[in-house]
């Protein structure tokens, strides 16, 4: 029998594990989505063990993301010179690491789960520290003035849900150009060009029937 530190260290890596896969099933499907796929991926007794019904996992989804999403945020800011570097940043690992902006801000609100004072919490925080970003690249007169914290948190939920019919590798190719691309068309012009050679209709679909 493993030593108590080892049995604690375990339980804290597989209920970690069970919220990132749920993250990824819920950034393609919802947080309506069955939680069959979770199970799959987890093993049922995993989850059941941890989560023990709907509401407590979806809760531990949106306060871990919501959490990530204010760490990532105040790292930006703190980290980066001018705000549309930070503005930048936050946008590209937010859709990196899968975490929508607008399921997290929206919550339970929008998906029937119950308040919890956490998530209310974190939702605060979170939308004070985007405004801040936001507020401070019009500041700068690098963000559109047409784009506000709403289309941010919009845009970033479009990348998140991505293209999952691609293989993998494609589609994180094609999230990271589109993230550069939908921030070029956010920036106050004159906006640099996108680094990267552009993708071809044929490359895309010839990349996609290699995969096949």
């Amino acid at each position: 029998m493993g030593a108590p530190g080892h049995l604690q260290a375990d339980a804290k890596w597989n209920r970690k594990l069970i919220i990132d896969t749920a993250r990824g099933v819920f950034a393609e499907q919802g947080p309506g989505a069955s939680l069959d796929e979770v199970a799959r991926l987890t093993g049922s007794d995993a989850l059941q063990r941890h989560f023990p019904d709907r509401d407590s996992l979806v809760h531990a989804v949106f306060s871990d993301g919501l959490d990530r999403m204010v760490a990532l945020a105040e790292e930006a800011r703190e980290e980066e010179t001018w705000a549309w570097d930070s503005l930048s940043r936050f946008v590209d690992r937010c859709a990196g690491q899968r975490l929508d902006l607008l399921v997290s801000v929206a919550g339970s609100r929008a998906h029937g789960v119950p308040a919890a004072p956490e998530i209310e919490a974190g939702r605060a925080r979170l939308l004070k520290a985007l405004d801040q970003i936001v507020g401070a690249a019009h500041d700068e007169g690098a963000l559109r003035p047409d784009v506000g914290a709403g289309d941010v948190m919009g845009v970033v939920g479009l990348l998140v849900r991505g293209l999952p019919t691609l293989p993998a590798d494609l589609g994180e190719e094609l999230r990271g150009r589109t993230v550069r691309l939908v921030l070029a068309g956010m920036r106050a012009h004159p906006a640099p060009v996108p680094p990267g050679e552009a993708m071809t209709a044929e490359e895309l679909i010839r990349r996609s029937s290699d995969h096949g």
